[in-house]
């Protein structure tokens, strides 16, 4: 007679399933080492199909390819060129481990538990992405959009709903639907205007609104070193010699190998026309001059298109420049979060990741002042951080912050 899965996951103690869900999920720690090693830089996950040694590109064999256990076996480094390997590849197999486990044990075997599992597969990848390369790649947040609204229309989230609905209510006087399938789906709707939508605002009106006038030398100077965070954008509105306006758009920071105190260093150096020269920024090379109500453009190097996206000429003056205050890849991380999670634990998202945010980012600021301004802050590991405390201890904490807020208003 055949057992039926309900009496075979009844008759297996806990711990097995424990064991099992942490091979399982240091095995796919070790493929998200692959897609952290090469999404940044372009490659493909499916070629070369096998994992090999970024430093001697000697394909790795299955027995060197154990999660966790080949690296203890070999010392952690390469058998083939024994360049030492990465902390990291360990870690991500152990805490994708770790995620696993604490699913099975938080959820239980269910389906909920499997989509939580990926979800939060998912998010190790992005983290360890954007802390390396500050990068959130497409390739996983899109199709992570489209395949969580597709497990939510299967696995129903009503999570957070109620909360959501006290504000919609509020507003048209109508309550929203808070069951089955039409409450899923708006739930994740939800999710992804309060996730993406927040952000998007945040980042396109400090681009547009936050602008810095240029008027002298000094200010030029104080824009692309001070100001512009190195590798993200910042726009340059111009007016030409005809009169006519236009901007241009530039990498911020540094692009050759100085240190950051070099950076923080570097000002107008003398060419040998006498005229100020700016140096070691994406406008390396061009010659300016205070001009009237800016700083005017005297003469630009050949190959200045590489670092700059639109038209810039002789004659061109500076009057202001505008700053990227959030990238794009955060923005889709958010759809992607909050399609899965819904609006209330993507409330409590971005309440946790602004919290953390601050509190990185203020020793940094006493510690370094202005210079500390010069680098961008991975939100993107802040806002997977945060994803994954709202996937477990979200409800609690949400529930825990608006009695709080109640408390204060009543």
């Amino acid at each position: 007679m055949f057992i039926s899965i309900v009496e075979l996951h009844d008759s297996i103690p806990l711990w097995f399933w424990a064991i099992w869900f942490f091979i399982l999920g240091s095995c796919i720690g070790s493929f998200l080492n692959v897609v952290i090693y090469r999404l940044p830089r372009g490659g493909s996950v499916n070629t070369p199909a096998r994992s090999y040694c970024p430093s001697c590109n000697t394909t790795i064999a299955w027995y060197d390819n154990l999660p966790l256990v080949s690296f203890l076996a070999l010392g952690g480094r390469c058998r083939s060129c024994g360049v030492r390997i990465s902390w990291q590849y360990p870690l991500v197999e152990l805490a994708t481990g770790l995620l696993f486990v604490g699913a099975l044990l938080y959820f239980g075997l269910t389906l909920q538990c499997v989509l939580n599992c990926a979800f939060g597969a998912a998010l190790v990848a992005l983290i360890v992405t954007d802390f390396n390369e500050q990068i959130l790649p497409d390739a996983i947040t899109l199709p992570g959009t489209a395949l969580a609204i597709a497990a939510r229309m299967v696995d129903h989230n009503l999570v957070g709903l109620p909360w959501m609905n006290l504000f919609f209510e509020g507003l048209v006087g109508r309550p929203l639907p808070m069951t089955g399938l039409t409450g899923s789906l708006i739930n994740v709707t939800l999710g992804m205007a309060i996730g993406a939508g927040t952000l998007w605002v945040l980042g396109v009106g400090y681009f547009r609104l936050r602008a810095f006038p240029i008027r002298t030398l000094e200010d030029l100077t104080d824009f692309l070193k001070r100001r512009c965070v190195v590798g993200t954008l910042a726009r340059l509105k111009v007016r030409r010699a005809n009169g006519k306006r236009g901007a241009v758009y530039i990498l911020g920071g540094d692009f050759s190998t100085l240190s950051p105190e070099e950076l923080a260093e570097a000002e107008f150096a003398s060419s040998d026309t006498g005229s100020p020269e700016l140096s070691m920024t994406a406008l390396d090379g061009v010659q300016v001059e205070v001009g009237e109500r800016g700083v005017r453009i005297t003469s630009l190097p050949d190959d200045l298109e590489s670092t700059v996206d639109g038209r810039l000429e002789a004659g061109d003056t500076i009057v202001s420049g505008n700053l990227e205050g959030m990238g794009l890849g955060d923005v889709k991380m958010m759809l992607f979060v909050g399609a899965f999670l819904g609006g209330g634990m993507t409330f409590f998202v971005l309440l946790v990741a602004s919290l953390m945010g601050v509190l990185v980012a203020l020793p940094r600021l006493v510690a370094r002042g202005q210079a500390a301004l010069q680098y961008a802050m991975p939100f993107g590991v802040m806002l997977g951080i945060a994803s994954l405390v709202a996937l477990f201890f979200g409800e609690k904490g949400l529930t825990a912050y608006l009695d709080f807020i109640s408390s204060l208003i009543s």
